[in-house]
């Protein structure tokens, strides 16, 4: 990636990946998926001297949002899409499992309703609307990485048995077999892998082989 540099912080009883992207021309960062153990994100962001500007939420499930509020300053944007919107602000099924849940918390900045490329602060990305494990998942695109949140893992994917859809998954993932290109994913859970190592060793995407796709 030539325009950041790439840092990932491990949080919450989860272990969710949760990444920082550096500009390399200012100190501006944008963060992925704080999922919690704001001061862990907090002492990264001060350890490369960069603020944060913008978050980026991949879903909304609580492991992937519970630091946004206190990462925030008034300078920071926060950006979901809208199917995912109402997990900042209601309590859900997760509710019961978080000793202290901070919800509701504050609206997102920027509703993301339909897919494309996008500009927040000096960050430039595209979103790719990848339903299944939640009706509101993304993944995003900066240059040559992918970040995929809970709809694609190294050799495995996301669960649907929280309030998700089988085929709309199913859907998402014949999607990114057959997106062009190849991409370093990044998820949010687990190790990264590639676009081109999930098609052939990923056994949820390499079964779209020699199939096709509804353009």
């Amino acid at each position: 990636m030539n325009s950041c540099y790439i840092y990932k912080v491990i949080v919450s009883p989860m272990r969710t990946n949760c990444y920082i992207l550096k500009s390399k021309a200012t100190k501006s960062a944008l963060v992925i998926d704080p999922g919690d153990d704001y001061s862990l994100i907090k002492a990264k962001l001060d350890s490369i001297q960069a603020s944060c500007r913008v978050i980026l939420l991949t879903h909304g499930h609580f492991d992937h949002i519970l630091a946004a509020d206190s990462l925030r300053n008034k300078l920071t944007q926060v950006a979901i899409h809208k199917d995912d919107e109402k997990c900042l602000y209601e309590k859900d099924v997760f509710s019961s499992m978080i000793e202290n849940d901070p919800r509701p918390m504050y609206p997102a900045d920027v509703i993301i309703y339909k897919e494309g490329k996008y500009k927040i602060d000096e960050f430039e990305f595209s979103v790719l609307h990848t339903p299944g494990h939640t009706k509101g998942s993304v993944c995003y695109i900066f240059e040559d990485c992918m970040f995929t949140g809970d709809t694609l893992f190294k050799n495995s994917i996301g669960t649907t048995i929280f309030g998700g859809d089988e085929n709309d998954l199913n859907e998402s993932l014949k999607r990114l077999y057959y997106y062009p290109g190849d991409f370093a994913v990044l998820p949010g859970h687990e190790d990264a892998t590639t676009l081109s190592d999930a098609r052939i060793n990923n056994p949820f995407l390499r079964k779209f082989k020699g199939s096709t796709i509804e353009r």
